[in-house]
């Protein structure tokens, strides 16, 4: 007798299990929705915190001849800038242009100097030095903010100080002067830094008055090869009278900060094959001059390291000068840089 046919077991109707599928897309499609949009949010939240919490710093190109620079200069400028915020190892650096102005942003708190240094022109120079002598103690506040206007005539500041110029023309050396005469000198302690730019070298260096706070303001590039006065950043600052530049920044080829077995940070600098022998001829100098062996590193017109020099320096050297680590990468990204197209000054 015949086994009777097993039924097929029912199917479930295929609209169900279209919808559990269309269901379970959706409910897949909202929830990534969900961590897009809350992704979004934490990093618009991150955002606004970095921008708020960090430091920033608003500069401006000084015009030159009457015309502000064109846009080729600015994104040149920023290209710069925002290499010497990466090679100075600063958190989240970003440089941004905002119509004429450059703004410059670090993810934390208290870096305005560095900002400040890294958006120097960067003028490297290196220079014997003939003659230091302590300035005044510096009045504190911020920095001395440089002097944008044109160097007047030396004829026309010498008429502004009348018989204070002709008494300082009779002074050879800083020396101590007696009180008569530092009274006598009074007059240069109101001239505007670039006024005091337009005085003879051996006069800024030579007359009390005429003290760090409106040196280190005077107009950018002011006797850039030639002998010049320059202070540094101690407490009282020290007046340095320099000669002339021996080796510039084009003849640095490597700039490095780093950490001497002692613990201490300094900038180590490798120079061309040029820059090598200008080098080793300029600590020659140095060495030949006996006790007058100070060899002065400017950047900016400011002093960052005068050292003796003890012997004939024939390979790459080393800057130093009690650095902290961020002060090392800070100057050691300027050095390594080349220096801006437009001279900058801050504006917020």
């Amino acid at each position: 007798m015949p086994t009777p046919a097993t039924p097929p077991p029912p199917v479930a109707p295929q609209r169900d299990r279209t919808l559990v599928v269309v269901v379970s897309v959706l409910a897949c499609v909202a929830l990534l929705a969900i961590l897009a949009c809350g992704g979004a949010a934490f990093l618009l939240r991150d955002r606004i915190l970095d921008r708020s919490a960090g430091t920033e710093l608003t500069v401006e190109a000084v015009p030159t001849d009457g015309g502000a620079p064109d846009r080729e200069e600015l994104d040149r400028t920023r290209d710069l800038l925002a290499d010497r915020l990466a090679a100075a190892d600063l958190d989240r650096p970003s440089v941004d242009i905002e119509g004429s102005r450059l703004v410059l942003r670090v993810g934390e708190t208290g870096y305005e100097d560095e900002l400040r240094s890294l958006a120097g022109t960067g003028d490297l120079r290196f220079r014997r030095v003939l003659g230091s002598v302590a300035d005044r103690p510096a009045a504190g506040g911020a920095p001395p903010t440089p002097d944008t206007a044109p160097v007047p005539a030396r004829e026309q500041v010498a008429a502004k100080l009348g018989a204070a110029y002709q008494l300082a023309e009779e002074i050879a050396t800083p020396g101590s002067p007696d009180p008569a005469t530092v009274q006598g000198l009074a007059p240069f302690a109101s001239l505007t830094p670039a006024e005091v730019a337009a005085l003879p070298t051996r006069m800024q260096y030579a007359v009390p008055t005429v003290t760090c706070r409106q040196l280190t303001a005077r107009p950018a590039a002011t006797a850039a090869d030639g002998p010049a006065v320059a202070c540094d950043a101690a407490d009282p600052p020290v007046k340095y009278l320099l000669d002339v530049a021996r080796v510039g920044g084009a003849d640095v080829e490597t700039a490095e900060a780093k950490v001497t077995d002692t613990g201490q940070w300094v900038v180590a600098i490798g120079f061309t094959g040029p820059g090598q022998q200008r080098w080793t001829d300029l600590t020659r100098e140095a060495v030949d001059a006996g006790s007058d062996n100070q060899v002065a590193v400017t950047l900016d017109g400011l002093v960052v390291s005068a050292p003796a020099v003890q012997a004939v320096i024939t390979g790459d050297t080393e800057i130093s000068g009690r650095f902290t680590r961020s002060e090392a990468k800070v100057l050691a990204a300027q050095i390594g840089s080349e220096p801006l197209p437009v001279t900058l000054r801050v504006v917020g």
